[in-house]
Parts: C-alpha cells; structure tokens; sequence
C-alpha cells in the first residue's frame, strides 16, 4: 500500500519538486531543448504530474494515464523535442521526486521504511508507464499523415 502521507507530502510541495526538476533539466547534457524552454511551461508540466500524483498512483486507470500522456508526447513531436529527450525529462522527473522523498530526514520505524520504499517501488512503475505511453504518442504522431512535421532538433 502506498503512504498517502508521502503522496501528500510530495503534492504539498510539488514546487520544490519541480525546482529540483528544473535545475536537473538544465544541467543536463541531454535535455539541451526542453531546459530552453520557457521556466513556467517546465513548472506548468512538473505541477500536471506532481499535484495529483495520488490520483495517478491509486485511483487512474491505465486508460486516464495513457490518454494524457500520449497527447503529452504528441504534443513533443509537433514541438521539435526529439523522443530521447522526451524521456529523459521524465527520468530526471523521476529521480528529483524519488530524490525529494528520500531526503525528508530519518524514517522512525521499519514501517515508515517500508513505506518509503514501496512508494519508490510505485513510482518506478507509475513513470515507467508515464514514458511508454509518452513514446507511444510521439511516435503515433510522427506516423500520422498530415501532422505538422517540425523538423526535430538535433544536437546542441
């Protein structure tokens, strides 16, 4: 069972989350477009995950999950984010939440270990999923006759 303490924790303060996201995009050699980005459309993204992140891990169905998220990587392709990179902003989305959830100070008890735990165990499945379906928009979109074909940014 997840920690709704945790999931609630990290949706309360999904804006440091998100600064440690950001600072992450940007310093990493392999997010070169998206850390160029405008700062409020990285936040916009981080909040749309971050803030209901409890009602992605407990109560979506796959269908709701991959619905947003195929969209979301369309959305990347008509933008010039290459898919790489697209998945890399979501790994490092990843490690900033499960990185923030680690350094919420010393676990009391085994209980509170566990929990910690399973939720990084959750988490890990949730932005596996997050990616596929990330992917498999991007990649329906880049089939699609008639989508806008922005000539996708390579290298720096």
């Amino acid at each position: 069972m997840v920690s709704a303490k945790l999931v609630h924790q990290i949706e309360d303060h999904w804006e440091q989350v998100g600064t440690r996201v950001i600072r992450l995009l940007r310093n990493s050699q392999h997010t070169p477009h998206i850390a160029a980005m405008p700062e409020s459309e990285m936040t916009e993204a981080c909040r749309r995950v971050l803030r209901n992140l409890g009602n992605w891990l407990v109560s979506s169905a796959e269908s709701d999950i991959a619905s947003h998220f195929e969209r979301y990587g369309a959305d990347r392709y008509r933008g010039g984010i290459t898919l790489s990179e697209s998945i890399r902003a979501m790994q490092l989305m990843k490690d900033a939440t499960i990185g923030f959830i680690q350094d919420g100070g010393p676990l009391e008890n085994s209980v509170e270990l566990y929990a910690e735990e399973e939720l990084e165990n959750q988490l890990g499945r949730f932005f596996d999923l997050l990616v596929y379906h990330l992917a498999h928009g991007y990649e329906t979109a880049a089939a699609s006759p008639g989508q806008p074909a922005h000539a996708l940014r390579q290298g720096a």
